[in-house]
Formats: C-alpha cells, sequence, structure tokens
C-alpha cells in the first residue's frame, strides 16, 4: 500500500524533508500480515481442520493482527510529516491523491465484480443489480479487502480538518516554558484520547450491536467498519509520530522493552480469550479490530515493532532491503492479492489437509504476496499500468532508478 502510506524525499518551502527508510519497512511487514490474515481465514473454517491445527492458526493470527492498523498509524504519520507543518495548498494534493488511491481502488471494483459473478455463474449484470453495483464504490463487498481503502480515503478527505486541531493544540503545547511541559502536555491529550477511543471501542464490540436504531444511525452502525472516526486513534499516534519524529524514534527505542513486554502478555490474553469464547470451533470473528482488547494490543505491537524496524533499518542487510521493496509495491498488491488468494482457494477447497492447515495456509501466503508484488510490478511499467496499481508504475516511467523521488 505505497501510495495509501507512501513516504520519501518531499520539497517544501521551509525544508526538505528526507526519506524515512523505517515507514518503508513497516509497510512491507504490514502488507505480509495482511496476506498471511486472509490467508489464515480462507483455512481456518474448512471443513476437514482439526481442532490442534485451528488453535496453531489462531495464534499465528493473533501475531499478525498489526497489518491493517499499521497503514492507518503511518497514513497519519506520512501525512503531518509532508503537510502538517506546511502552507502548501492541499486541494492538488487531495486530486493526486485521488489518482493514486480511489481510480486504482475503483478499476479494482470492477474487476472484483466481474469475478465474482464469473465464479457463481451469474451474468455481470442481471436487472436490478445497478444499485449493488455502484454500492461496491462506497462500500465494497465482492472485494472483502476493499473496505480499507474507502476508510483510508476518509482521513484524507478530512485531513485539513486534523491539520487545524493539531495547529491550535501546537499553539497550546507552545505555551509550556519547558519542552519537559510541552511533552507532558501532548502526552495527556494522547492519554484522554486513548481512554475515549477505549470507550468507543467498548460500545461498538458490546453495546451497539443490541441497540435499536432504524434509518440513518442504524445504516451507521451496521457499516461502522468503514468509517474513519473508528480508527481515528491509530490516525493521530502516527500524526505525533510524522510532526516529532525523532523523539519518536527515541521514545520507541527506549519503550521497546516495555512495549515488548506489553504485547507478550496482550498476546497471551488476546489467545486465551479466543480459544474462551470460540468454544469447540475457533471464531476469528471474536478478535475484530473494534475490540478494546484489539485496541490495546495493536496500539503496543505498532510501538513494539516501530523500535524493531529502527534497529532493522541500521542493521540493514537483505531482509531491510527485501522489505523496503515490498513496500514499494504494496498498494497495488493489496489491490490484487484477494484475488490471487481466491484462485488457489477455488482450486484447493475440494482437498483435503488434515493435520497440515497450519502449513497450507502458511505457504498460500507466501506464494500469494510474491505473485501480488511481481504482479503489480510487471503492470506499472505497462503503459496505463498506473490505473491499477496506483503511483508506482508513474513514478517507474517518471524516475526510472530514482525511487527517492517524492510521492507528492
Amino acid at each position: 500500500m505505497s501510495q495509501v502510506t507512501g513516504a520519501a524525499v518531499q520539497k517544501s518551502p521551509r525544508a526538505s524533508l528526507q526519506r524515512v527508510d523505517e515507514w518503508g519497512l513497516l509497510r512491507g511487514l504490514s502488507f505480509f500480515a495482511i496476506v498471511m490474515q486472509h490467508s489464515l481465514g480462507e483455512f481456518i473454517y474448512r471443513a476437514d481442520i482439526l481442532y490442534p491445527d485451528a488453535v496453531a492458526i489462531a495464534l499465528l493470527y493473533h501475531l499478525i493482527r498489526y497489518g491493517t492498523l499499521t497503514f492507518v498509524f503511518l497514513a497519519g504519520a506520512i501525512l503531518f510529516y509532508q503537510y502538517g507543518r506546511s502552507d502548501r495548498r492541499y486541494a492538488p494534493v487531495l486530486v493526486k491523491r485521488i489518482g493514486d488511491i480511489y481510480v486504482p481502488f475503483a478499476c479494482w471494483t470492477v474487476l472484483y465484480w466481474i469475478l465474482t459473478k464469473t465464479l457463481s455463474h451469474q451474468p455481470l449484470f442481471a436487472s436490478g443489480d445497478w444499485p449493488a453495483f455502484l454500492q461496491q464504490f462506497i462500500a465494497p463487498t465482492y472485494g472483502y479487502h476493499l473496505w480499507f481503502v474507502v476508510m483510508i480515503f476518509q482521513f484524507y478527505l478530512f485531513f485539513p480538518l486534523f491539520r487545524a486541531v493539531a495547529s491550535g493544540i501546537g499553539r497550546w503545547t507552545g505555551s509550556a516554558r519547558t519542552e519537559r511541559a510541552k511533552f507532558g502536555k501532548i502526552g495527556l491529550l494522547i492519554l484522554l484520547l486513548a481512554i475515549a477511543y477505549g470507550w468507543l471501542m467498548y460500545l461498538s464490540y458490546y453495546r451497539m450491536p443490541e441497540w435499536q436504531t432504524s434509518g440513518l444511525w442504524k445504516t451507521l452502525l451496521d457499516y461502522r467498519t468503514y468509517e474513519f472516526p473508528y480508527y481515528v486513534f491509530y490516525f493521530v499516534l502516527g500524526g505525533i509520530c510524522g510532526t516529532y519524529l525523532e523523539k519518536w524514534r527515541a521514545f520507541v527505542l527506549k519503550m521497546l522493552p516495555w512495549s515488548t513486554l506489553a504485547f507478550i502478555g496482550m498476546y497471551i490474553w488476546m489467545n486465551l480469550d479466543l480459544l474462551r469464547s470460540s468454544g469447540e470451533q475457533i471464531n476469528l470473528n471474536y478478535s475484530t479490530y473494534l475490540k478494546p482488547s484489539s485496541f490495546i494490543a495493536v496500539t503496543v505491537q505498532i510501538l513494539m515493532l516501530y523500535g524493531w524496524a529502527l534497529l532493522l533499518q541500521k542493521q540493514g542487510g537483505w531482509w531491510s532491503k527485501l522489505l523496503a521493496s515490498c513496500g514499494k509495491y504494496s498498494f497495488g498488491a493489496y489491490l490484487s492479492h484477494a484475488m490471487l488468494l481466491t484462485g488457489i482457494a477455488v482450486l484447493t477447497r475440494n482437498w483435503f489437509f488434515p493435520g497440515w492447515h497450519l502449513l497450507v495456509s502458511v505457504l498460500t501466503a507466501l506464494c500469494v504476496a510474491a505473485a501480488a508484488l511481481l504482479l503489480c510490478a510487471g503492470l506499472s511499467r505497462i503503459p496505463g499500468g498506473h490505473w491499477l496499481t496506483g503511483g508506482a508504475g508513474r513514478n517507474w516511467r517518471l524516475g526510472k532508478g530514482k525511487q527517492t523521488s517524492a510521492k507528492k
């Protein structure tokens, strides 16, 4: 998802912003996590799966829950890093984001409509299909992963509002006499936001399903997984990272032992909670993002992974280069990977893997991730390929070897 969360050198009236290499590593890690989640979800509900295999899949599933929400975090970090303190007009930026993000999403939405209709042996447009077709561009269901693009794009639309609020907060914290007092105020605001967001997650998971509503309120509740307020904490946390990058780096490295221990504790809790809630058949839906325990677990995991990404980036080596390359093509690969996974699923759903579901799901995820990245890299090199891959295709043709140029 590099176009959703891409960062590189950006010229501004005030300064030249340098490439933030650890963000590329986090993009690569998050892309692989998302592909793995979807692959595990494909195999865990098969009729021939044994209970120990289902438990093993659930254990791995909770290790990789960070993927989607880390992309929300990165979107906030990059937007505030590039434009948070800039006087540049945001309208041209938004227009470019529409071309880099929403247009490829729309193209793949059509492709997933065609795929679904073909696999179900239905005509592409039967009588009464147009409302359902148009709905896919607002609340997609045929491409089950495309909801994320709809949700994340709302942050781009409302970024001027976030920037205005951040500016007001900046004036308030700037009145502090010392640096320590300034960041104390910021820490207090983040704590208050975390409490409010945790309460929202409590309502979303435990109370909202029971609310009796109708009309617009019912629609808003039913589609809350598509709505940006339910992910706002991760975006704001990313904004803190992008605004105070060097201090953020020092903070996550200092907190790395504690964030790692906190994640281990939450990881154990999440698995026990899932096993207790699921009963004889493991149900991964109990680990939804919109749940207080998931909020705490993913937050500390993002802090932990950021620290490890900094250490990995400092060490260098082929792992860093591989993840950075994957991050470059991650958006187009994200859009296409579900189609590739569906193709494998159609082929293997009549096969039996008793005792081997974990291994098969991991191998499937690795194959799908590699194929999706290669597909995006190939599409980006053909005329018009950027309509399917986002800015990766255009940047390759304009830069050819100058991949550190800005995604403006």
